[in-house]
């Protein structure tokens, strides 16, 4: 059979059969439309594709196509079983690597970003790697070309100069 004929032979048995698996997939799919439409048209693609196979067979084309839709409605079912859809306006907040929501993290990250800035360049550099990228003292020392006694006395005035930094804006903020 050339492409054309086998084409032409299926576009037939899709216009025989198309109300009929259509029943059959609203019946099975218990009135969900959708489903059934994407069963049908999932089992016309399958059955298009081995088509040659199927007219070859002595079976009968239409009651093959019958239970391959059946089929088809009882898959669609146990992969939506499967799944767990949320709907949009009730989905989490997305947390950060650190386990704070999405929003709240930007915040934070913002406040934290200009505190930073506020500290001379080195506590900086070292506050940058070894608390915000989380690199070990030694290796923030190979880095920047200083001792790990160094970046760790670094990292120690930082935290005085962070602290203070806080509570300057905690009481400008109560003020």
């Amino acid at each position: 059979m050339s492409e054309a004929d086998q084409g032409t032979d299926f576009e037939a048995f899709v216009l025989e059969t198309s109300e009929a698996f259509s029943r059959v997939a609203r019946a099975e799919a218990r009135g969900d439309l959708h489903s059934a439409e994407d069963a049908v048209q999932v089992v016309y693609m399958r059955m298009f594709s081995s088509w040659e196979k199927i007219v070859a067979g002595s079976g009968n084309r239409a009651a093959y196509g019958r239970t391959a839709v059946r089929n088809a409605v009882k898959d669609q079912f146990r992969r939506s079983q499967r799944t767990i859809s949320f709907p949009l306006q009730e989905l989490p907040d997305q947390e950060s690597q650190t386990g704070i929501p999405g929003a709240a993290y930007e915040v934070i990250k913002e406040g934290i970003d200009d505190l930073v800035s506020k500290l001379p360049d080195r506590q900086r550099q070292v506050i940058t790697l070894c608390v915000l990228q989380e690199m070990s003292p030694e290796e923030a020392g190979k880095r920047l070309r200083l001792k790990e006694e160094s970046v760790k006395s670094y990292i120690r005035m930082a935290i005085k100069n962070l602290k203070k930094f806080v509570n300057e804006t905690g009481e400008e903020a109560t003020a």
